[in-house]
């Protein structure tokens, strides 16, 4: 199940002590992509990096991978030609990890300066994938999905945009237990989602293993994977037509349904906002919920409270429960509409269900473009309220300060992690998870926020971070530490480093 993702006093290694390797030094070319690789549970195995050496010829260009294991140990290096396309660009994707294989995705878009008249940027996008079997370190012929198949091979170069423009979706794949899934997502409109059918589940030898009918009638339907593990695949489809939204439970191993779960419909109450988590014997629908309208659906501004649906791994309905801003006023000042002091409103941004069926679920206060403060209001297995918790930070602006989190603890807790900034005159550009957004940010002094919550104990530590000439990224890493990333623009310096945390 997956998740998502900077140092000072907290560590207890200091960078003479923590696990180091140098991105720099690795390989030759322009870094690429550096990316974490997470086993289907949800733990870290390591991390991907790929640098583009040179251009072979107007066709061809040569790239060189590097797989570091969790202890950024060196787990495979070598090296791949890949077609080139005039006028197009690409970029590559954060791999997916079956087994003791990576699947690799590079997706290519036209160029902006190729055309006067800019397209839809969707419009003549496309994906290629290659696979890297880790033990014997081989790289696979690249394929792609066309008409509901897999086609070994790249796309054929004359013609390119013509042929893309004509496919109207972009795959992406996600895996399972031993195979994986073509993610279909509809370019730039839901028009053409008549043609979503089937699930279809492919081996690693690009095979058809089985394929699950969930669009007999050819309505329109749009549909999302919520949980894949190692015995299941939860997705999630909801009818525009009908307004039907239902959660489907299907065995990993043979596609057949193990149930069929209906959440909303026309009659309902509520309209619902969720994401779906589990435990060793249960699965958990948790989300907000506001008045229920069929055309627009959630709605945050009206949001009433959070819910929680208790499920077997039958698809037995265990309970179901909604909890209103009501209920929280003996912990909280919050009026029934859900307002706090000065306007702010709660947005979730994790929920966190433990083994033993309690969760805390943070959110953070919003208004408009500012954040403030993150609230954790901590539930017991019965979805009662037990205890809310503010952590206190300096206002932000733009975006939500929250950056990932991980299980800790065989489940039993969980760490997660938020950033803000304090040097109002410093200017720089804000990167999460390595990648830099738009908005420019005042980005050289920050804060780091790490909290642990344990057996129904939280702890909150802040730390200030500061660099004059490199940016610093955080990722996710084994559980007990964080990666560290410190570049320049230069890239003459591209420093990881792993530093152990003191919970």
């Amino acid at each position: 199940m997956k998740n998502k993702i900077l140092l000072l006093l907290l560590f207890i290694s200091v960078s003479i002590n923590a696990q180091i390797s140098s991105l720099s030094n690795l390989a030759s070319g322009e870094l690429e992509m550096f990316s974490a690789i997470y086993e289907l549970d949800g733990s870290i195995y390591g991390y991907f990096t790929i640098y583009k050496l040179e251009e072979i010829s107007e066709k061809e260009e040569r790239y060189e991978y590097v797989l570091l294991d969790k202890n950024l140990n060196k787990a495979a290096n070598g090296e791949f030609t890949d077609i080139k396309y005039k006028k197009f660009r690409s970029k590559y994707y954060y791999p997916e990890k079956i087994g003791d294989n990576l699947i690799i995705s590079k997706m290519y878009f036209l160029d902006a300066g190729a055309t006067v008249f800019m397209p839809s940027p969707e419009e003549f996008s496309f994906v290629s994938h290659r696979t890297l079997e880790i033990k014997t370190n081989k790289v696979s012929t690249p394929f792609y999905y066309k008409n509901n198949e897999i086609v070994i091979g790249s796309r054929a170069e004359k013609k390119i945009k013509k042929t893309v423009k004509k496919e109207k979706n972009i795959d992406f794949p996600l895996v399972y237990n031993d195979g994986f899934f073509m993610f279909e997502r509809v370019k730039g409109s839901s028009s053409n989602l008549k043609k979503m059918k089937s699930l279809k589940a492919f081996g690693l030898d690009k095979k058809l293993k089985w394929e699950y009918l969930y669009n007999l009638n050819s309505e329109k339907i749009n549909y999302n994977f919520e949980l894949l593990d190692d015995q299941r695949i939860i997705f999630r489809t909801f009818n525009k037509t009908t307004k039907v939204d239902k959660i489907h439970s299907l065995d990993a191993k043979t596609g057949k349904p193990i149930f069929i779960y209906e959440i909303e419909n026309k009659k309902s109450e509520y309209s619902h906002s969720y994401t779906i988590e589990s435990t060793k014997d249960k699965i958990y629908i948790v989300g907000k919920m506001s008045p229920y309208k069929s055309y627009a659906g959630y709605d945050f501004d009206n949001a009433l409270g959070f819910f929680r649906i208790e499920l077997d791994n039958k698809g037995n309905e265990v309970s179901k429960k909604y909890f209103k801003w009501i209920d929280a006023v003996n912990h909280i000042k919050i009026k029934k509409n859900g307002k706090l002091d000065k306007g702010y409103k709660l947005a979730s941004r994790q929920y966190f269900v433990f083994e033993d069926g309690s969760m805390s679920i943070l959110a953070e206060k919003v208004k408009k473009i500012k954040t403030k403060d993150f609230v954790v209001l901590n539930f017991d297995k019965n979805f009662k309220l037990s205890t809310i918790k503010t952590l206190e930070k300096e206002k932000d602006r733009y975006s939500s300060d929250y950056l990932f989190s991980q299980k800790i603890e065989d489940g039993k807790g969980v760490v997660f992690y938020y950033k803000y900034f304090t040097n109002k005159k410093a200017k720089g550009k804000l990167l999460l998870m390595g990648i830099p957004l738009s908005v420019k940010m005042n980005a050289r002094d920050w804060t780091l926020g790490i909290v642990t919550i344990i057996n129904g104990e939280m702890n909150k530590e802040e730390i200030p971070m500061h660099s004059e000439e490199h940016s610093i990224i955080p990722y996710v890493a084994k559980e007990g530490y964080i990666l560290l990333r410190e570049y320049n623009k230069d890239s003459d310096y591209d420093q990881i480093r792993l530093e152990k945390l003191n919970y």
